[in-house]
């Protein structure tokens, strides 16, 4: 990619990464930052790791700065504080020692589709095998329990094991979904992780969900990613919401409901993953015969009698084959994994 780009341009004295690199983390807020879980994240990796820029993005050429803008200080007699935005690509070492890059900052609102070529074009001039992109959404979920990722892939099999709890739907677009999907249709490998936010919290800061985000980021790429902080701020959050929780009987009924419907997904989930045989007409008419002959028998069934044995519906076992292998391999895990 050349130096200056109509988009990207290198700091100076920098040509690219450190290191080898393998993945790539977007941290670009969508929309609104839900229950501030990427600030959160961004934080937690950038004030923990070693970690430099490499290079940022034309804000000017990205965002409308009328529709997104920044906070500014009037003091006394003049005007002071203003920090203009940016899109910044980083290049982090893990807590073992692993190179990654974080692109961070606000979404774009213009020019996606140019975006998304220079994008693609580091990610090939790099070597990137995997990017990962991060969401927060608000869910009618309790806070009283796990915080769920939902998780996407470019390729099913970059998420084995995963299922979602949407079906099919149309949503308003976000500049990190069409990266996603554009880089997918380039034959990149994708994984998109999208951390719950209980709506009622959506618009605080929520560390769990953050916490949850990293975990799954740390399933996803294998880097060792720091996460007692999280842990830490969201078992404090936890306690002062359950406070207010406790004094008020309206929050104690909203969240009664909210974790009866949870419970009850969560339990026709685990249902549908239990996979039953059906049987046949041929199997059905016989259970019939052997019931009516039952009947008119004077004393029961013997129990040494093979015609008796094994009715009822039978249980298929789980032989799914694992002989395609990813050219990524993340862990293996469902909705619920923290």
């Amino acid at each position: 990619m050349d130096r200056q780009s109509n988009r990207f341009s290198w700091h100076p004295g920098i040509v690219g990464p450190d290191q080898e690199v393998s993945a790539l983390i977007t941290l670009v807020q969508s929309f609104s930052d839900t229950g501030l879980v990427q600030a959160r994240v961004r934080d937690a990796i950038l004030s923990q790791l070693p970690h430099h820029e490499l290079g940022e993005f034309d804000i000017d050429l990205l965002l409308d700065h009328r529709d997104s803008r920044q906070p500014i200080i009037f003091d006394t007699d003049h005007f002071e504080g203003y920090e203009r935005p940016r899109l910044v690509l980083h290049e982090v070492t893990d807590q073992l020692g692993q190179a990654f890059l974080v692109l961070e900052g606000p979404e774009p609102a213009l020019g996606w589709e140019s975006l998304v070529s220079s994008l693609t074009s580091l990610v090939d001039s790099m070597g990137i095998r995997l990017t990962v992109i991060t969401d927060s959404i608000p869910i009618p979920t309790p806070h009283t329990r796990p915080a769920i990722v939902t998780r996407w892939a470019s390729r099913p099999e970059l998420i084995l094991g995963s299922t979602s709890p949407f079906g099919r739907l149309q949503v308003p677009a976000s500049f990190p979904v069409v990266l996603g999907q554009r880089l997918g249709e380039t034959n990149h490998a994708v994984i998109g992780l999208a951390s719950h936010v209980p709506h009622y919290l959506a618009d605080l800061d929520y560390p769990e969900s953050a916490r949850a985000l990293v975990e799954a980021l740390r399933g996803a790429t294998g880097l060792a990613l720091p996460i007692n902080s999280l842990a830490v701020a969201a078992n404090t959050v936890r306690a002062e919401i359950d406070t207010q929780v406790n004094n008020s009987e309206e929050l104690k009924a909203m969240l009664h409901a909210l974790e009866e419907q949870y419970d009850s997904r969560v339990a026709q989930r685990e249902l549908g993953t239990t996979q039953v045989a059906v049987p046949d007409a041929e199997d059905i008419g016989a259970e019939v015969e052997d019931f009516l002959r039952s009947i008119d028998e004077d004393d029961g069934p013997s129990n040494d009698d093979p015609d008796t044995q094994g009715s009822g519906p039978r249980r298929s076992s789980d032989d799914t084959s694992d002989d395609d292998k990813p050219d990524y391999h993340p862990r293996r895990g469902g909705d619920l994994d923290n």
